[in-house]
């Protein structure tokens, strides 16, 4: 088993911050462990040279440091403001269609959560949905549509009962995504720039790039990411995340304090801070 000191070198390595993976790190080292097995590099030191000298063995560490812990409706307080004050903002603010960013959807409960509290809004304007994230397999998943009963246990049941069909007793749900505003599904690494869409009107950045990146490029990915943000849009973080910096006119919200505004004034841009 790797040791923590080991994961922490790597993570540290790599400049990958210890306080984002420190609560899911156990299912992240038996990864790790099992990629080193593969290239039979008994301890840290070769498995580094590795990573330094061989694109794909890079890849497949990136691949073991994902983590995609996801349900519907995670954060309750967030999806209340969200159908209370923030999509009801953006349909007085903006003119249809409403551009909206699932960015690190993991299997797809997010973008699916959204629709569902999209659809239920009083005579709701088109939605242009898009969803991406890195890994393909979460993807498929989230295409296919299929979760167990425990992803679903925030989901109230108006919402199970219209949006999902039973499968295997009770074991499996599958949505019925023909029943919603359609979600558009593209494979994108936050950490590179984003061809499809924008700009858009509200993005979710929800744990995943604030908590799992540091430095040089969660700052020029973030910066990235604001800029696909229109003037008087919301960014919507998780509840635990911080902005890595203060400069780029957002607003946070007075009844969500991970839902932030941006103001008018549109924020620097800077494609070169990730050096």
């Amino acid at each position: 088993m790797l040791s923590d000191t080991e994961f922490r070198s790597l993570l540290e390595h790599l400049n990958r911050p210890w306080a984002g993976y420190r609560k899911v790190r156990k299912g992240v080292k038996k990864r790790i462990r099992r990629h080193m097995q593969d290239l039979d590099c008994a301890t840290v030191e070769p498995y580094l040279v590795l990573l330094a000298r061989l694109p794909e063995v890079k890849a497949g560490f990136d691949q073991c440091l994902r983590v995609t812990i996801s349900r519907f409706f995670r954060d309750r307080h967030l999806w209340l403001a969200l159908k209370e004050r923030i999509l009801p903002d953006l349909v007085e603010r903006f003119s249809p269609p409403i551009r909206t960013w699932s960015a690190g959807c993991a299997s797809g409960e997010e973008p699916y959560s959204l629709a569902m509290v999209w659809d239920g809004l009083n005579c709701p304007p088109a939605l242009d949905l898009l969803a991406t994230d890195a890994g393909e397999t979460c993807l498929a998943r989230a295409r296919t549509g299929a979760y167990s009963r425990s992803s679903l246990k925030e989901v109230p049941d108006e919402m199970r009962e219209r949006y999902f069909a039973s499968q295997k007793g009770g074991r499996q749900f599958l949505i019925r995504s023909h029943q919603m505003t359609p979600i558009r599904w593209r494979q994108h690494d936050l950490l590179d720039p984003l061809t499809d869409g924008g700009p858009f009107h509200m993005i979710l950045l929800r744990n995943n790039l604030l908590t799992y990146y540091q430095g040089p490029d969660l700052l020029a990915a973030f910066t990235r990411v604001v800029a696909a943000l229109s003037p008087g849009g919301w960014l919507v973080t998780g509840a635990h995340e911080r902005l890595p910096v203060t400069d780029f006119n957002l607003i946070r919200g007075m009844d969500c304090p991970w839902a932030y505004r941006l103001d008018n004034i549109k924020p620097p841009m800077d494609t070169d801070v990730r050096g």
